[in-house]
């Protein structure tokens, strides 16, 4: 069934006029339609024209009114929500008329410019589905309109902008195991398929080609929904070790959280041990798959319907990008000074962006990870895996945007193992490695942790700061009271879609 909203009459009127249409109207009613609204008027708006005694302006706006549909079996107004918001005449009656069917549940949203009724619902708790055309248009947007996740070292494009790249020898290894890859290629190019790339050297370097399918798509056995193909995942030999396959796979977990999609997989060869490991150590599972006169291959896929994962699962590798917060988990802040944020935290749009940072791909490898390191001086005390961090961002950006889960704490006095442990998760390079290790006399604490996603609007300082739990001034590891940390989520700064009730 098709959402309704309900328009007022000065919004008709408005729309109709012999003038230049405003843009915000004119894409308003593009947003609407195109996002399945349906678009009405409540019949009791037209009785007033029907008395104008000017038949030829009383046409003119009747006609108007045919290009929308009149709301079918609208709710009768009752008398205790007349007295509940006052109703003294007959324009009042008009008003309280269309408000009753938003407090009924009838329709989705009720447009008006005119104030006195947005003060009105307001009033009585109605303020968020009662909107002025242009908070109805934002609201739409806000709800359908989907950027695709962005990351600075790999670009996000039509699948048409790697044509210069089809015949080159990155491809050779998917022309061998499968004989039509060249046709299906251009068949992408035709359908205009989505894809993220990498560059090294102005050579293709690493490819995801990625398609939303409906079940006769996929014709996955017992999945009725759509599904997220990752049609095409390749890593060529100069771009290993960069981490780009987890960068690629985050990617695509975000874009199924942030559009509701349940359901993300690829089929892959045996050979690709590699990229099995990588999507098996996250949550896929392997099933047998056998295309029509082709190669045996794995179909392995990622359900993301949080509500099945059991709790034995909360809060490791196999949940991600899901977590609980409950109890259990303790919640930490985490300080990082913004030359240290803006590497490890590649995505961040709170990071200072920087013209190097495409060029710098090979340099920083753990901005491109899930899994990343945090080497600190002291260690914090019942810190365990499963918890929460916040990540804060000192100085002059003085914002927490990331949230990570903790694997686990290690404490170390031997620099090999420090360095094995974050070697491509952490901003330091290894001459930097042996200098802090200098510094923290032998002994370091290492926090290793997954990125699981930045908050939509991070939390500042001017909040924080009002935090009973800010005496530290956050600049060392702080732990977070549970009291202070239900106050922010109620505020709505976390991802509810991330987070396991």
């Amino acid at each position: 069934m098709r959402d309704i909203i309900l328009i007022d009459t000065n919004i008709i009127v408005g729309l109709e006029d012999n003038v230049q249409i405003s843009p915000v109207f004119s894409e308003f009613i593009q947003y609407s339609i195109s996002n399945n609204y349906m678009i009405c008027y409540h019949p009791i708006c037209l009785d007033d024209i029907h008395q104008d005694k000017d038949t030829i302006r009383r046409d003119i706006i009747l006609s108007k009114f045919k290009k929308y549909k009149e709301l079918e079996n609208p709710a009768k107004l009752s008398f205790s929500f007349s007295t509940k918001i006052g109703q003294k005449n007959r324009n009042d009656k008009v008003d309280n008329c269309q408000l009753y069917q938003v407090y009924k549940g009838y329709v989705a949203l009720f447009v008006t410019e005119d104030v006195g009724i947005l003060k009105k619902a307001s009033r009585i708790n109605l303020g968020n589905k009662v909107l002025s055309i242009t908070n109805a248009l934002k609201f739409i947007k806000k709800k359908f309109e989907f950027k695709i996740p962005s990351h600075p070292n790999i670009v996000s494009s039509s699948v048409r902008d790697i044509e210069q790249f089809k015949e080159d020898p990155f491809f050779n290894s998917l022309k061998s195991d499968y004989k039509e890859f060249s046709q299906w290629l251009s068949k992408c190019m035709r359908e205009n398929r989505k894809c993220y790339y990498l560059t090294i050297d102005n050579k293709l370097s690493a490819l995801l080609i990625y398609n939303l399918e409906k079940p006769n798509q996929h014709r996955i056995p017992e999945i009725s929904e759509d599904c997220l193909k990752m049609c095409t995942f390749k890593i060529n030999e100069n771009a290993f070790g960069l981490k780009i396959g987890e960068l690629f796979l985050n990617k695509m977990l975000q874009l199924c959280i942030e559009r509701n999609i349940k359901y993300l997989y690829l089929t892959v060869l045996e050979k690709y041990k590699f990229l099995i490991a990588l999507l098996k150590k996250y949550g896929f599972k392997k099933r047998l798959f056998r295309p029509e006169g082709g190669t045996t291959e794995k179909l392995l896929i990622k359900d993301l319907n949080k509500e099945k994962i059991p709790k034995k699962d909360y809060n490791k590798f196999v949940s991600h990008p899901f977590y609980c917060d409950n109890l259990k988990y303790n919640k930490y802040i985490i300080p990082i000074v913004p030359e240290f944020y803006n590497t490890l935290f590649k995505d961040s749009n709170i990071r200072e962006r920087s013209l190097f940072d495409i060029m710098n791909v090979k340099d920083e490898i753990q901005g491109n990870s899930i899994e990343k390191a945090y080497i600190c001086s002291k260690a914090r005390k019942g810190m365990k895996a499963g918890d929460i961090l916040f990540f804060y961002a000192s100085r002059k950006l003085k914002s927490i945007h990331p949230v990570g889960i903790l694997k686990e704490t290690i404490q170390t006095k031997s620099f090999d193992k420090l360095s094995s442990k974050v070697r491509g998760k952490t901003v330091f390079s290894e001459h930097d490695l042996r200098i802090i290790f200098k510094e923290l006399k032998q002994n370091a604490n290492i926090h290793i942790f997954r990125l699981i996603y930045y908050l939509e609007n991070p939390i500042c300082w001017d909040r924080l700061k009002t935090l009973k739990s800010s005496s530290t001034k956050f600049i060392s590891i702080t732990k977070l009271s549970e009291e202070d940390y239900i106050q922010i989520k109620k505020e709505g700064y976390f991802g509810k879609r991330y987070i396991i009730n």
